[in-house]
């Protein structure tokens, strides 16, 4: 994280603040309700975290930046906090890094967004070790989360999503790119809960699987009764690169109200023919016409970073995962 936060920006250590102000955090932490599994494992085992609060009405235009480095021994609890005041906006950068490890990365990101407040969270995983991740979203009236989640391989990876729609006219969106190779086994699960009425959440999932590699999309919508006027979109789209690799994809939908509108959808392919016949219609060699198409079908993932330096570094490092990336360089 950057050593000078901007105005109207504190953090905080958790740890001082259960101990001198418990109060402040009631109702903030595991904010979904009675947590699960690993997520359970890791309200009980952290010894710190982070609280980052913005201030209502507080503007931020530079991102604010949290490095996860990965690859310490034996098994670690990132937790971290944020709450965002009424109109406040801002960006976060989240990336964890490191090498092939045995070592297990278990963490929690908590985000409470408040009246007419948007936040912005960019996720990038390049660790190659085990990590099993958990982003819970509370939102308020009229506010806006966004995520866009890279996943660049690992040994093995599950990472949740979860956003509460508490409040009318509340939105979401939620978009992802992953590629595993190897024997990568990566999960990306998702879950949107649409508890007011007037609320929109869309979805957008693209993977791509090679090697012996093992992808996972799990995508789940639901409305509830008092949900009226909801509109809700899914879709997850996957290219299949090896007869060896495997693709799970199941987005699925769990409508209570009657008044509204929700789609879904899943594909599971090759390369496009039409495509390549173009390419090397134009002398595109092959391989490299392979390698264009397999890039530019998650390069429209990383396109909706906003943040340019952001979306440079995610770019080469998908580049970095596919053959011919000079090549590609030079035409994109």
């Amino acid at each position: 994280m950057a050593s000078v936060l901007p105005q109207g920006v504190t953090a905080r250590s958790l740890r001082a603040v259960l101990e001198s102000q418990p109060d402040l955090l009631d109702g903030r932490l595991d904010m979904a309700g009675v947590p699960e599994h690993f997520a359970a494992l890791n309200t009980t085992m952290f010894a710190d975290g982070l609280w980052i609060d913005v201030a209502p009405g507080t503007v931020i235009d530079t991102p604010i930046e949290i490095t996860h480095p990965t690859g310490l021994e034996g098994v670690s609890y990132p937790r971290l906090l944020v709450t965002a005041g009424e109109s406040a906006e801002l960006t976060l950068i989240e990336s964890y890094t490191g090498q092939p490890t045995d070592t297990l990365t278990n963490s929690v990101f908590e985000i409470d967004i408040a009246r007419n407040a948007r936040v912005t969270h960019v996720r990038v995983h390049e660790s190659r070790g085990l990590h099993v991740g958990r982003v819970d979203v509370r939102q308020a009236d009229d506010s806006r989360y966004r995520s866009t989640v890279v996943t660049l391989g690992g040994a093995l990876l599950r990472f949740d999503v979860r956003c509460l729609l508490d409040g009318p006219g509340a939105e979401c969106q939620l978009d992802g790119a992953y590629l595993v190779a190897g024997t990568d086994h990566v999960d990306h699960h998702t879950l949107v809960e649409h508890r007011a009425p007037h609320c929109r959440s869309d979805q957008t999932y693209r993977g791509i699987a090679a090697g012996k590699g093992t992808a996972v999309f799990d995508g789940i919508v639901v409305v509830h009764r008092d949900a009226q006027k909801t509109e809700a979109h899914q879709e997850n789209r996957n290219l299949l690169l090896s007869a060896s690799a495997t693709v799970h994809t199941k987005p699925h939908l769990e409508i209570d109200a009657d008044d509204v509108v929700c789609s879904h959808g899943a594909t599971i392919g090759a390369l496009d023919e039409d495509q390549l016949f173009y390419l090397r219609a134009r002398g595109v060699p092959v391989d490299l016409a392979n390698a264009m198409l397999t890039y530019a079908f998650v390069e429209s993932i990383v396109d909706r970073v906003a943040h340019e330096p952001t979306r440079a570094r995610m770019r080469e490092a998908l580049l970095a995962r596919i053959p011919h990336a000079d090549e590609i360089r030079e035409v994109t």
